[in-house]
């Protein structure tokens, strides 16, 4: 269970049906249970039943499900409207605890209705914060943020909860935390944080001042982010509140990670591992034993590292923990790059890519190519050390047999010999270290080549994408964001204009990389090739040029051996006079706000390339009247699947939509610069997925 659904479930204890006893968990449903056996009024029945429901929702969703089920059965029979609002409510909450969305959508949405018609503003506020909720796990922060705005101004006006207040506030300030919104985020915090105070909600207290310590980190601030962890452990140890104290203790230690204070983050780490071990938390124990053995492996104490990450990676496999088990094999990869055991890295950095499919879909293929590199490299250093090895081993053998045939004939040259032996060795030493040297200054002189050649491809693909003076000259009105994922890059921006109708496309090539590099060279000339020299201008006839052309320049046949790559993209065409816009596109949609409100026209299902039955797709041709003052938006899918943000998932195209949106009315330039600025916050410190590039223009 996530932080979000601990805060919602203290809310909902408050707000949800008073209760007559003061015992919880199995005394409560047991008490329950002897009341409903024993009431014969049926009202009554509505109402232990729907607090019996609310009992096991979050211990057992199925269970809930199924009394409250039978509960809004007989309130709906009685028109009871309380109890039927309340069934919905604990229906609700069971699909939501069960990752049914929809369902929970649903059923908060008729809570809500009912509770309008009942003008209950309490059970409003939370019927509104419920579904602020669902909105909020499914990256939906526009839909989330504003639901909880109103059960906020609703919550404020009646005066009657604080405890509700506290933790809406605490709601709106996760999100905007996970939209790089640090301020606004600290803000509601602070406020929550005071709240909890006045009410004396210790363990609110508590999570409110570490929520704040992990705000400053992520801002960077360290000795602020400390200052509030310090507060949040000493105030946890009072309550005793063990799970909150190993918490705080491990995030400590992360903060001084970023510090680069090695051995107090072990210190921090090695206190949490205490509790955890205690508290018997699978989970948090393996996240905990994986920090140890990363900040093992960052103080060298390899032997160490190893003993943590392999109980870690123990207790993620046994609970099936898909992202811990990811993460483990990344950190080995990396502890054994570091120690140069090439071997051992590249094997562990093909399972952690092998795992980050089956969850990502994505590759990683150049540092597998690195790792291989390096493990080819060394295998051959290591088999010129042992021929070398040989070739001493071998002239040591015959000189002793020497030196005891001189030792027998004549052992007045004894010393002689001996010196002789000696003075060979030194020699042989000395040539092998030459030899030694050489390679290594080779690999090394090999290295840089390799690097210095990647380089200057950087070079020569910056050269072929247009100018920014250039593409500024036909389309004045416009920007490009552009963020390769290495030196070079798979994704690439292309215009070209053709009388009064200007053609312009972000296109994604299959990987990245020198791979994706390649293949943006072939399908820029292809695209070039179509306009210039055939002289076509409507986007699908486009495609369908660029189809043939990529399957015929790699040579895809059902029985070649040609490369199986291709390329996803979506390409315009404007009408200077008319602002007419047409459009086509192989799996990336078009994005267009026209009046404030955004249209997509979706894509082909079906890539650029890869025709093995030799047959050249045919795309569709869409067509849009634009007028002055709409922006249209191209994009690969780099952006949206970045992973970050305070819970490490994906971006998603939701949130690219309501961000275009957003920017819509602001200038181009700046519009860039706030795209720049939200990836960079999404992204912190995890590794860019992938390439990214980003079209905007406006009529």
């Amino acid at each position: 269970m996530n932080a979000r659904r601990n805060i919602v479930t203290a809310l909902l204890i408050l707000l949800q049906l008073t209760s007559s006893f003061a015992q919880k968990g199995s005394e409560v449903a047991d008490s329950l249970n002897k009341l409903i056996n024993e009431t014969k009024d049926e009202n009554l029945l509505v109402k232990y039943k729907n607090e019996l429901a609310y009992e096991y929702v979050s211990v057992d969703p199925a269970k809930s499900k199924t009394i409250a089920t039978a509960v809004l059965s007989l309130a709906s029979r009685l028109d009871n409207k309380e109890g039927i609002m309340n069934a919905h409510n604990n229906l609700g909450l069971a699909a939501y605890y069960s990752n049914e969305y929809e369902t929970a959508l649903e059923h908060y949405k008729q809570a809500r209705d009912l509770a309008i018609q009942l003008k209950n503003n309490s059970k409003l506020a939370v019927a509104l914060n419920n579904i602020g909720l669902v909105y909020d796990d499914k990256a939906d922060y526009n839909n989330a943020l504003s639901y909880y705005l109103q059960s906020l101004k609703l919550v404020e006006g009646t005066g009657e909860s604080k405890y509700q207040l506290a933790s809406t506030l605490n709601n709106i300030a996760l999100i905007y935390q996970s939209q790089g919104k640090y301020d606004q985020a600290l803000e509601f915090h602070e406020r929550a944080l005071n709240i909890k105070r006045s009410i004396g909600n210790k363990k609110g207290e508590g999570s409110s001042l570490h929520n704040i310590g992990l705000v400053y980190k992520l801002k960077g601030e360290y000795d602020k982010s400390l200052n509030y962890y310090d507060q949040a452990l000493k105030l946890r140890e009072a309550i005793h509140d063990e799970s909150g104290y190993a918490l705080t203790l491990n995030n400590i230690g992360s903060v001084y990670e970023s510090k680069n204070e090695l051995q107090k983050a072990k210190e921090y780490f090695e206190k949490s591992l205490a509790i955890r071990e205690r508290l018997k938390d699978k989970y948090s124990l393996s996240i905990t034993l994986f920090s140890l053995g990363s900040n093992c492996a960052s103080r060298k104490e390899y032997a160490k590292a190893e003993e943590y990450l392999g109980r870690a990676m123990n207790i993620a496999k046994e609970i099936g923990g898909k992202d811990l088990i990811k993460y483990g094999y990344e950190t080995y990869a990396s502890m054994y790059f570091e120690r140069g055991e090439y071997k051992k890295a590249f094997e562990h950095q093909k399972q952690f890519i092998d795992i980050k499919d089956s969850i990502l879909n994505e590759t990683n293929s150049k540092q597998l190519n690195e790792l291989q590199t390096k493990y080819e490299t060394e295998k051959k250093q290591k088999e010129l050390e042992l021929v070398t090895k040989e070739s001493q081993i071998q002239a040591l053998e015959l000189n002793k047999n020497k030196m005891w045939m001189f030792v027998l004939i004549i052992a007045i040259l004894l010393v002689l010999t001996l010196a002789g032996l000696f003075y060979n060795r030194y020699n042989l030493k000395q040539k092998a270290n030459e030899l030694l040297e050489h390679r290594n200054n080779e690999i090394t002189q090999q290295k840089k080549e390799i690097t210095d050649s990647i380089n200057y491809a950087k070079r020569i693909q910056e050269s072929i994408l247009p100018p920014q003076d250039h593409w500024k000259k036909i389309l004045p009105n416009s920007f490009i964001f552009y963020r390769p994922k290495d030196i070079v890059s798979g994704d690439f921006y292309w215009i070209e204009q053709r009388k009064n109708t200007v053609c312009f496309a972000a296109v994604d090539c299959t990987g990245h990389g020198v791979p994706g590099a390649l293949m943006s060279v072939v399908g820029f000339n292809l695209l070039t090739q179509a306009v210039n020299e055939v002289g076509l201008t409507k986007p699908s006839d486009i495609l369908q040029h660029l189809d043939a052309g990529v399957t015929k320049t790699l040579r895809q046949s059902e029985n070649s051996k040609g490369v199986k790559d291709g390329m996803d993209l979506s390409l315009c065409s404007i009408d200077l006079n008319t602002n007419e816009l047409q459009y086509a596109g192989a799996f990336n949609s078009l994005y267009y706000v026209s009046d404030n409100q955004l249209h997509e026209i979706k894509a082909d299902k079906f890539p650029i390339g890869v025709n093995l039955d030799g047959v050249v797709d045919n795309y569709t041709n869409h067509t849009v009247q634009l007028k002055k003052g709409d922006c249209v938006y191209l994009f690969s899918d780099g952006y949206a699947d970045q992973f970050g943000g305070p819970r490490g998932k994906k971006f998603k195209y939701n949130q690219l939509k309501e961000m275009f949106l957003t920017l819509s009315s602001k200038d181009l330039d700046d519009q860039k610069k706030e795209i720049e600025k939200v990836f960079d916050s999404w992204k912190g410190e995890l590794e860019q997925v992938d390439d990214v590039v980003i079209i905007g223009v406006r009529i």
